[in-house]
């Protein structure tokens, strides 16, 4: 599936090596290579290619196939039934997680304590969080506490998924503690893709993200559902105040510089993604007005079509595309959202105090996902927006928590999230899909290991399957 992997576009990101590295051979020393970067290229590119090929990359890709929110037209088994190998997963670990992403946050944060800069190790400690996360929750056991030591370990141990989610607890008080810091050294600047160095803004965001990892162990092993909304609820106090606070990186419509999703999604490079049958069957079962936003009628006979997956192929243009609001070439990769707050919210009061203290809550995120989604005439003031919250969105005993979460995977189109709230909740009810890859007769629950830790870094936990679970992932 290395067709599927798009050649990054990431000219500001700085690869490099690991703390061991050593030079040899002094005639081998090239003097125009970087020994010392910036903290304000490690940041900038720490964002870049987690925008790109993480939160718009493969793994979202995977995720919105696997929640079935997009179809893959071609011959299966593929993509969208399952077929996500050890050699696919590949570069998603070798190449952008480990060395791009979280050794080089690593390196920022030991240069940034250093050279006294706390904001911009405040801003690599929340990075590597959200990025730790992502890691943990495709592959479960991760290597982490020995996974930075450069030629000094070739085989790191991998840590639990319970005790990553510590470390990613701890890196995210670390960082609210540092960035209440004064620091005047503007070691960052506008280089900072995402809030340009407004400590405020990054320690909104830190506390958005306790809430919504405090959700995602709800009904992990040993905790309780009501102590976690609770924590969720009590973070959510110091997160986003509104949606300019959405932490996204701004992608431009010139060549090379376009969204991932828009070079996904564009027909004349990759000809084969299509919005699926099933999420289209979902909106307009309710009369959704947020379909003619989220997806585009078909080329060819007009009307909204969606990719029966597992299907034969057929002609791409008489399926219906991914809305032109989220194909745009100068879209912004959002790792987080004002209206995802507003759902964590909902969900957490439910868990705390019930169906009828949720409503209201549930109201404002819908209300906030029309907004987020140029919608705004649809609004709290509009026939249509009243009449579809009456009709869907109301709230009962029975329905509470199924309602909330199909109406979060609704917001959270394109989103990681999506995939990592199904498992956990499993809302939105989803079936096997038909000519599932090697027969699987269960929705995948995790990525399996790269080949290239299989054949290098032999561990217990290889090489695992598709349909096994991650630690926290109990709900029947």
């Amino acid at each position: 599936m290395n067709k599927k992997i798009i050649i990054s576009i990431i000219a500001g990101s700085v690869m490099l090596g690991g703390s061991g590295c050593k030079k040899f051979l002094d005639v081998n020393n090239d003097p125009a290579a970087a020994t010392n970067v910036t903290d304000a290229l490690l940041v900038g590119g720490a964002e870049l290619t987690t925008a790109f090929n993480i939160a718009g990359g493969y793994p979202a890709r995977t995720a919105a196939f696997w929640t079935q929110q997009l179809g893959y037209d071609q011959p299966a088994p593929e993509w969208d039934t399952y077929k996500v190998t050890a050699s696919d997963v590949d570069n998603t670990w070798s190449f952008d997680m480990y060395p791009q992403i979280l050794n080089n946050l690593k390196i920022l944060q030991d240069q940034a304590t250093t050279a006294n800069h706390p904001h911009a190790a405040g801003m690599g400690k929340i990075l590597m969080a959200y990025n730790l996360a992502v890691t943990t929750d495709l592959w479960n056991a991760i290597p982490y506490s020995q996974a930075f030591t450069g030629f000094e370990n070739f085989k790191p141990k991998y840590d639990s998924q319970e005790s990553i989610y510590t470390s990613i607890n701890t890196l995210l008080d670390d960082a609210i503690a540092l960035l209440a810091k004064e620091d005047a050294s503007a070691s960052v600047g506008d280089k900072d893709l995402i809030y340009a160095s407004d400590p405020e803004k990054w320690t909104a965001f830190a506390y958005f993200l306790k809430a919504r990892f405090a959700l995602r162990l709800t009904y992990a092993p040993g905790k309780v559902a009501a102590t976690q909304a609770q924590a969720a609820l009590t973070a959510l106090t110091k997160a986003f105040p509104d949606e300019s606070y959405n932490p996204g990186v701004k992608f431009e419509s010139k060549s090379g510089a376009q969204a991932p999703w828009s070079q996904f999604t564009d027909n004349d490079k990759w000809g084969s993604v299509a919005v699926s049958s099933t999420f289209i069957q979902l909106l307009k079962s309710t009369n959704d007005p947020r379909l003619s936003v989220m997806v585009d009628t078909a080329l060819l006979g007009g009307g909204y079509r969606g990719r029966i997956i597992g299907d034969e192929q057929i002609n791409i243009d008489s399926l219906s595309a991914v809305g032109k609001f989220f194909a745009a070439a100068d879209q912004s990769v959002y790792l987080a959202t004002y209206d995802e707050q507003l759902f964590i919210k909902a969900e957490a009061t439910f868990l705390t105090a019930g169906f009828v203290a949720a409503q209201p809550i549930l109201n404002s995120a819908v209300e906030a996902t029309f907004t987020r989604f140029g919608m705004k005439p649809l609004g709290a003031d509009s026939t249509a927006f009243k009449t579809y919250l009456a009709a869907k969105c109301k709230l009962t005993a029975a329905n509470a928590y199924e309602v909330i979460m199909t109406q979060k995977y609704i917001s959270n189109y394109l989103s990681l999230e999506s995939y990592n709230d199904w498992r956990r909740t499993n809302f939105p009810k989803l079936t096997v899909v038909q000519n599932a890859y090697q027969g699987i007769t269960t929705v995948p629950r995790r990525w399996v290991y790269p080949a290239s830790e299989n054949e290098t870094n032999a561990q217990p936990e290889q090489p695992a399957k598709v349909t096994d679970r991650v630690w926290w992932d109990t709900k029947q």
